[in-house]
């Protein structure tokens, strides 16, 4: 990780560049732009640093225990110790990103039963449209399938 400055600044300005680079975090939306200024504003060890740290909080409130985080995500305890802390201790950022990720994986899997359920309740038979329904479904077979690989 980069190293902080061993000058120190004055409380005001301080305030005024966190509040920049906040105000700059709040302007990103699309996973485009996010994806554009991250690149350029982090090194890739900084992502990898920060994308592992928030797989650890998600699978840590999913009740995975450090021995399969630490083999899977290839980090030390002490970094698992540390995530942990904050989610039990402060933690209310990760909070707040985990629970909303893990709601829309959540809602995403509701509707991808309840696509699959139409899906094989339209394709039974060979009614009229039946057909198209098939069509429709081995799309989606053949794009879960090539995802995967």
């Amino acid at each position: 990780m980069s190293q902080v400055s061993r000058y120190f600044l004055a409380d005001k300005v301080k305030q005024e560049i966190n509040s920049i680079f906040l105000e700059t975090l709040s302007l990103l939306y699309k996973h485009e732009d996010i994806l554009l200024f991250l690149k350029d504003f982090l090194s890739p060890t900084e992502r990898i640093v920060l994308s592992k740290r928030i797989t650890i909080a998600l699978m840590l409130k999913q009740g995975y225990n450090y021995e399969a985080i630490k083999k899977l995500i290839k980090v030390s305890q002490s970094t698992i110790a540390d995530v942990n802390r904050k989610l039990k201790y402060s933690g209310q950022g990760y909070h707040k990103v985990v629970d909303r990720i893990l709601r829309e994986q959540k809602i995403k899997s509701i509707f991808d039963k309840i696509e699959n359920f139409a899906l094989d309740a339209l394709t039974v038979g060979r009614g009229k449209g039946t057909g198209f329904w098939r069509e429709i479904k081995a799309k989606k077979q053949q794009s879960s399938t090539s995802k995967i690989i």
